[in-house]
């Protein structure tokens, strides 16, 4: 009775369960950067790891095995809980708050199992799809594990990648063998759109792209079974001696296929993705005149092949502000990698915003900018050759060439809260029919780009703050239902994968991606024509805090100045 009360009492929620079939397991990575090969000039700043977590479909351990908790808030735990209020600008007078707020964050824990065995994949090539998310403004590896997790559990390995360009609180860096432990403070840079604040953003993504392509390196070394040093030990609680996880990896990520790899993020996280396409796919036809690249990757850099017109791009509230750098002119005046000749059209691309964001009508202006077709099909000088039949998804029966199973394949039927009537009663081919009995070889590709926003969400719904001070959120946001807000996230998510091509377990979920789907608070967004319509001069100047000086309209959510200071 009393752990009941002490649970009524707690302000902070537990997380809920995944929604997906599969048990999910995870695994923490760090490696010394000097054992990879550069994809590129090591930008200033860079730090001498690299680290990430690996969210995977795991065997759940039996209940005589040791099954370590994940803690949400990463040891040393109380300096990075004081990282984080500090970034937050909370002053003294919230006091007797903070005393008790962390010792109930320390019991936080996350719905995965560490070090579990991996599940064996179903897939028809025996590897598993793999998505890589990059975080946004005061995030991390640890901010965005409930939708990882509910990824990996739909069937798939997300690797999320920890960022040490100053946009986190806090982030902690283990010895190597040349270099000492250290940490990295977060760096405080302007909103305000001016050449100073590009180009420190342009900083930080230089360091972000390479950190991203120096983790892909990572993950080739891994799929090929080749040992690294991992410096996070990933110790047994009780033996306190070093599990050995990575070898478990060997031949298991579907990485060598060209385009296979799917690239998700959210806020400065999701222009990360962005400006990492871009820079890839375009690398070889950028003028030698032009003002200085985010990343100019070497041609034999193993991420090179595998960005492709077919590379499924997720963008979770995308901030627009550092898209504008004088300096990319050159990337913003491309179209994704999607519209290229013979690519699919912007059909493997999503957009999804908090409501927050739909109403700030300049960023959504550039959202649409990028994310649009352009007004005519653009051909690379240099990248813009057609692809093999096999890499491609013209065909009208995706189980032939892009790794689905055939109808004859087994597949665990994908568990979900949402109510049956949602979508179900649609008229959408497909909708909702489970996959171990639809004809995967008719599926249909919904037409896209695909954008849409969530009704009663704000920025924070898209990380796990929503879910975990529900109270807070909902008093000072006026958001409600945050597992349902990103529960309708990764169902857009997992389906424009599907229709890619990539195998995943469960129903055909049609119906989310439809814009006049029957999905209650999932709104769609126009965007067709839309593409050449320039930001306005003042486009992205406004603070992520949604604090400028314009006071907000009388349509957005009460409340937000203050809940929305958190940009995970």
């Amino acid at each position: 009775m009393a752990a009941s009360l002490l649970a009524t009492l707690n302000p902070i929620s537990a997380f809920p369960e995944y929604h997906g079939p599969h048990p999910v397991g995870t695994v923490d990575v760090e490696i010394p950067a000097a054992d990879l090969p550069t994809p590129c000039n090591v930008p200033e700043g860079a730090q001498p790891t690299i680290a990430f977590r690996i969210f995977y479909p795991c065997v759940k351990p039996s209940s005589h095995e040791e099954d370590r908790p994940v803690r949400w808030i990463p040891q040393p735990q109380r300096l990075t809980a004081a990282a984080l209020l500090r970034f937050l600008g909370l002053k003294d007078r919230n006091a007797s708050v903070l005393s008790y707020f962390p010792q109930q964050l320390y019991y936080i824990k996350l719905r995965a199992h560490r070090n579990a065995k991996l599940l064996e994949p179903p897939t028809s090539n025996g590897r598993w799809p793999v998505t890589v998310f990059s975080h946004g403004l005061a995030g991390s590896r640890n901010s965005y594990s409930y939708v990882c997790g509910d990824l990996a559990s739909n069937g798939m390995m997300v690797i999320a990648v920890d960022h040490r360009d100053g946009s986190s609180p806090i982030q902690y860096v283990r010895k190597t063998a040349n270099t000492e432990a250290h940490v990295v403070d977060t760096v405080s840079i302007s909103h305000k759109p001016n050449k100073e604040v590009w180009e420190a953003r342009d900083k930080q993504l230089r360091i972000r792209l390479w950190e991203v392509s120096m983790v892909y390196e990572a993950l080739v070394k891994i799929d090929g079974g080749q040992e690294l040093e991992n410096l996070d030990f990933n110790t047994s609680s009780k033996r306190r001696e070093r599990v050995d996880v990575l070898q478990r990896f060997n031949s298991k990520m579907d990485l060598h296929r060209p385009g296979k790899v799917s690239w998700c993020g959210h806020s400065f996280g999701a222009t990360t993705v962005t400006q990492l396409l871009k820079s890839v796919y375009y690398s070889a036809e950028r003028p030698a005149d032009a003002e200085r690249p985010l990343l100019t990757p070497s041609p034999d850099s193993a991420i090179v092949p595998q960005i492709t017109p077919e590379s499924s791009t997720l963008l979770l509230d995308m901030w627009g502000l550092p898209l504008q750098s004088s300096d990319q002119a050159f990337l913003l005046d491309r179209p994704l990698p999607s519209y290229a000749v013979d690519g699919p059209e912007g059909n493997n691309v999503l957009s999804v915003l908090s409501e927050g964001f739909f109403k700030w009508q300049e960023n959504l202006n550039i959202n649409k900018k990028v994310i649009a077709a352009p007004t005519k099909p653009y051909k690379p000088s240099a990248t813009g050759k057609p692809l093999p039949a096999w890499a491609r998804l013209r065909d009208e029966s995706p189980s032939q060439d892009s790794g689905y199973d055939s109808q004859d394949s087994q597949q665990p039927e994908r568990s979900s809260s949402r109510p049956a009537s949602e979508g179900s009663e649609h008229n959408s081919p497909l909708s909702d029919v489970p996959a171990e009995t639809s004809p995967t070889r008719s599926i249909r590709r919904s037409k896209g780009p695909h954008m849409f926003y969530v009704q009663q969400s704000q920025h924070f719904s898209q990380s796990d703050f929503g879910i975990l001070f529900p109270w807070l959120t909902r008093r000072l946001a006026k958001t409600e239902e945050p597992e349902y807000i990103l529960e309708l996230n990764t169902r857009a998510m997992s389906q424009v994968l599907r229709e890619a091509g990539i195998e995943l377990p469960g129903t055909n979920d049609g119906a989310i991606l439809d814009p006049n789907g029957n999905v209650r608070k999932w709104m769609s967004v126009r965007i067709e024509g839309e593409r050449n319509s320039e930001p306005e001069s003042s486009a992205t100047h406004r603070k992520l805090s949604f604090s400028n000086n314009a006071a907000p309209t009388d349509d957005v959510s009460k409340g937000q100045n203050a809940a929305a200071q958190l940009d995970l």
